[in-house]
């Protein structure tokens, strides 16, 4: 089982409705515009809080959308290997 999910420490972010609208502050050099979280992007980023691993963040989200567990788990999977490639997430 592997731990939760984190965001790192010295994001800036705004949600309006339901997106989500991210700086990472610590390397700011590297990015010029906010990442912009919508949809299901939304839906896995405002999860992912250091309390939920991935497999709680696919169980949550196969219960709310209704969609096959491997399809959900194996989108989640890649979204949340970028976002670790974008140094926006740890795992603890």
């Amino acid at each position: 089982m592997t731990g939760p999910l984190a965001r790192i420490t010295g994001l800036a972010e705004i949600v309006e409705d339901r997106t989500a609208y991210v700086l990472n502050l610590p390397r700011i050099e590297d990015q010029q515009s906010p990442y912009v979280f919508e949809g299901t992007a939304f839906e896995i980023w405002v999860r992912i809080d250091g309390t939920r691993t991935e497999t709680q963040i696919v169980d949550e989200l196969v219960e709310v959308t209704g969609v096959e567990r491997e399809v959900v788990a194996r989108d989640t999977r890649g979204f949340l290997a970028t976002l670790r490639d974008l140094g926006l997430v740890s795992r603890g």
